[in-house]
């Protein structure tokens, strides 16, 4: 009897020390999260950026009116410090949108705008500055409509892919075609995919810039925006003649 309770005894004290080992191991892979939220937000949700080294882009430039946010050259931006990508993107929208807080002086000059960024970071840094902007990520239905909207209106996006940011310029399911500038590419050359292929790769994060005065269609894209003439004594006289808004 005594040799089973010897045994029994053993038994329970060695799963005492495992359970305890085991706790123990949890209680430091945790920690460790805790310790570094960035690297847990990379692994969990994918979305902090990370070093992109430069490269020369084979792509053909297509034609600027072909695209729904014709881009020029002047207001594509490099990935300076190679880890910017996210900045580089915002202050290409900023330039293309008219937005002075982003470009004047460039948010990539900016000390605490030079390295890694997240959404987190990107809210914390817009408030700052008082520039208007709307994000989505982690429900790619809600980026995909911000997407159309913000392509419809000319705007322009900025989207990620694991660990990097880029300058999303055309989305139209239609055609099947995605465009968008990569600013780790030297020649920030305008780069096209399929829908399929850009879905395959995209995270869901999404970002687009409102500048404070808000002309882009106008200013930028020159569309002679209409407005509709209605007749309030005869709402039923459908009226084909438009009023142009005035350049």
């Amino acid at each position: 009897m005594t040799k089973y309770k010897l045994i029994l005894g053993f038994l329970t004290f060695s799963l005492m020390i495992f359970l305890a080992l085991s706790n123990n191991f949890k209680k430091s892979s945790l920690d460790k999260y805790h310790a570094s939220p960035q690297l847990a937000s990379q692994i969990v949700q994918d979305y902090q950026t990370d070093f992109v080294k430069s490269y020369k882009s084979k792509a053909s430039e297509p034609s600027l009116d072909s695209l729904q946010c014709p881009v020029p050259y002047r207001d594509r931006v490099k990935n300076y410090t190679g880890i910017q990508c996210v900045y580089s993107s915002i202050e290409m929208l900023g330039r293309w949108a008219g937005e002075s807080k982003l470009y004047n002086p460039p948010i990539t000059s900016r000390d605490d705008c030079k390295g890694y960024s997240s959404p987190d970071k990107v809210k914390e840094t817009l408030n700052k500055l008082k520039v208007k902007f709307e994000q989505a990520y982690g429900n790619k239905q809600k980026g995909l409509e911000l997407i159309k909207k913000a392509m419809k209106e000319g705007r322009g996006v900025l989207w990620s892919v694991p660990g990097h940011a880029m300058v999303l310029i055309h989305y139209s399911e239609e055609e099947n075609r995605v465009c968008w500038v990569d600013n780790s590419d030297k020649q920030l050359r305008i780069q096209e995919t399929t829908i399929d292929k850009f879905n395959q790769r995209w995270t869901s994060w999404v970002l687009v810039i409102y500048p404070d005065s808000d002309n882009i269609l106008l200013n930028r894209l020159g569309r002679n925006i209409q407005l509709p003439v209605i007749d309030h004594q005869n709402k039923d006289n459908k009226l084909n003649n438009f009023i142009p808004f005035p350049n």
